[in-house]
């Protein structure tokens, strides 16, 4: 890629997240998982309720932390490529490691920036610094180089794997949490879409199918399935332009894991979830009810994944330097 064409991807990835950030803190998002407010901006998304925020991303932190403790120990020093809003460098900072955490898109640094200056958990905090800042650009040496969310928006994920590795120490990491949407499939989206119809015809979803008398019919079923799995696999509904930004799913899950074992020891790899997140935020009724579902239907997710009867969405891996092997 010629240097030109890199700042054009550059400048339209960070205004479309400019763009997106700007919008959801307007309506009220609090990008930080332990104040998050209740934003109903969010109609499907896990962002809609700190409840669901908890049991996606909250017990994505904690396999994150998990993993750091397990293979690199304590006050390691990580390097966030593409952090966003800044909330999964937050968290590591709380637990006491050492961030330096880059993005392209400067509201989005601004408003990371801003929620950090808050926060007020502040006992065995570590460091954090954002920068505006390019990968390509970046520098220094640390213990950890960390992907959650971000590997996938680069066309060359070989490139990017290396390039990191040339950030490690020694005995460093690569931390990934990269979606997989290829490997699902119009199996899986048949699931969500029964549990979205029953949902819905029992006033538990957003949508009412209710309004249509052709809801029980095969074929619109069929068709309701086929633009589930749209949805998922290309990360937007169908009134949704341009998902979510110009280079979003540049690389597929496969493409991703076969740079990283072309570069690294595997320690381990870990299937996520598989469809909870773009389902938790469409729950509507009485709290107590929406409380219950939520929980069922994250357990029936990662029950489903773990025993094969649902494909995950996304994965973690974590590897160090094939330089050194682990120790067993």
């Amino acid at each position: 890629m010629s240097a030109e064409q890199r700042l054009h991807d550059e400048e339209a990835e960070a205004l479309a997240f400019n763009r997106r950030i700007e919008e959801r803190i307007e309506a009220g998002f609090v990008p930080d998982l332990r104040r998050a407010v209740r934003c109903e901006y969010f109609y499907k998304s896990f962002w809609r309720d700190p409840q669901f925020i908890q049991l996606y991303l909250g017990e994505t932190v904690k396999i994150f932390l998990r993993m750091l403790h397990q293979y690199g120990g304590s006050s390691l020093r990580i390097l966030d490529v593409g952090c966003g809003a800044g909330y999964t460098s937050l968290e590591l900072a709380r637990a006491g490691h050492h961030i330096v955490a880059i993005d392209i898109a400067d509201s989005c640094i601004e408003v990371a920036r801003k929620t950090l200056a808050d926060n007020p958990f502040k006992a065995g905090f570590g460091s954090l610094e954002y920068q505006v800042k390019p990968f390509h650009e970046t520098a220094g040496l640390y213990d950890v180089v960390l992907f959650s969310g971000s590997l996938h928006h680069f066309d060359d994920p070989e490139n990017e794997v290396r390039r990191a590795c040339d950030l490690l120490t020694p005995s460093g990491l690569i931390l990934c949490h990269e979606p997989c949407h290829e490997e699902w499939r119009l199996e899986d989206a048949s699931q969500v879409a029964l549990i979205r119809m029953l949902l819905s015809l029992t006033g538990h979803w957003y949508e009412s199918f209710l309004d249509t008398d052709t809801y029980h019919e095969p074929g619109q079923f069929e068709a309701y399935t086929e633009d589930i799995h749209v949805e998922y696999v290309t990360e937007q509904d169908k009134h949704e332009a341009g998902g979510q930004s110009p280079n979003d799913n540049a690389s597929s899950g496969q493409d991703i894991l076969r740079a990283l074992r072309n570069h690294l020891v595997e320690l381990e790899y870990t299937p996520h979830y598989s469809f909870i997140y773009r389902l938790l935020g469409g729950l509507r009724g009485p709290a107590p009810v929406v409380t219950a579902l939520a929980d069922f239907l994250t357990m029936y997710d990662r029950m489903s994944v773990k025993n094969g009867y649902l494909r995950p969405n996304s994965f973690l891996f974590i590897g160090r330097r094939a330089s050194v092997t682990d120790p067993q």
